[in-house]
């Protein structure tokens, strides 16, 4: 696998963590295929980067559609079980499936599956955009629900199996739930592995509790606090100072974003 480094760029709204994202998917690019990636519902990275293409050079650009991966997730996981029930508790499960795929957890969970899928995918630099800090650390709490059920469901199938057999039928149930569960263990480990969160903040206190609390809760990935319009506050940050217009590919270029790369290149470099 290519992959060197998962960046997680999170904090309160409107802290400029997708202008710093982009700023360095494009600058990494340089270095390597890319792909940026926005799991924020509020898309903005086309209109930061001011293009409408989805690729520059070797970055490509992602917006999820988080319904439709939460409808395409549900109609998949229908249609492996279609042939393991009755007809009747079928349609029953089809017409609960278009509530359930509305649902928060539904949309957590399909893109899991889209991130883990990406992540397997021939990429030298993953960078990935979220919601503000609440939704990000729902989604990282469905990683550990889904484990969870998925064990549970396991269990159940391969009890149901082993009947299945004594009355000569075959059914791999528990193969599908398996391979499901192994996707999310793979993510967790490899965000675990070569993952770095770059908490965003600005020099206000709201918003730099808010990237404490996600350095403290998500303590399993490598964390790095960011100061994004840094002016004169001082610590342990990684300072990316104020810019009048950086929006546009060579406004991005030009941002100073050094110290966010060279944690990158330098963790990329133990790390290989």
């Amino acid at each position: 696998m290519l992959l060197r480094s998962v960046l997680l760029f999170g904090g309160k709204g409107g802290v400029g963590k997708s202008t710093l994202s982009c700023a360095t998917a494009l600058r990494l690019s340089e270095r390597g295929r890319t792909i940026l990636l926005s799991l924020d519902p509020a898309h903005s990275l086309r209109s930061i980067l001011g293009v409408s293409e989805d690729s520059i050079g070797q970055l490509n650009i992602v917006e999820l559609n988080a319904e439709k991966l939460a409808r395409e997730y549900t109609d998949s996981v229908l249609k492996n079980m279609e042939r393991f029930i009755h007809e009747k508790a079928y349609q029953g499960l089809k017409k609960l499936a278009q509530h359930i795929s509305s649902s928060s957890t539904a949309v957590e969970t399909a893109a899991l599956d889209k991130l883990s899928q990406i992540i397997r995918e021939n990429y030298h630099y993953v960078v990935l955009d979220f919601a503000p800090t609440g939704q990000m650390l729902r989604l990282f709490k469905t990683f550990h629900l889904v484990k969870e059920w998925m064990d549970a469901l396991i269990k159940l199938s391969k009890g149901r199996e082993k009947v299945d057999r004594f009355m000569g039928r075959e059914r791999d149930t528990a193969k599908i739930l398996t391979e499901r569960k192994e996707k999310v263990e793979f993510l967790i480990r490899t965000l675990e592995e070569k993952g770095i969160l770059f908490a965003v903040a600005n020099e206000d206190k709201l918003s730099l509790e808010e990237a404490e609390r996600l350095k403290k809760e998500l303590s399993f990935i490598r964390c790095y606090m960011v100061i994004n319009k840094w002016e004169k506050i001082e610590g342990n940050f990684l300072k990316v100072a104020h810019s009048q217009k950086p929006y546009g590919v060579e406004g991005l270029r030009k941002l100073n974003i050094g110290d966010i790369l060279s944690v990158v290149l330098a963790t990329s470099l133990l790390k290989h």
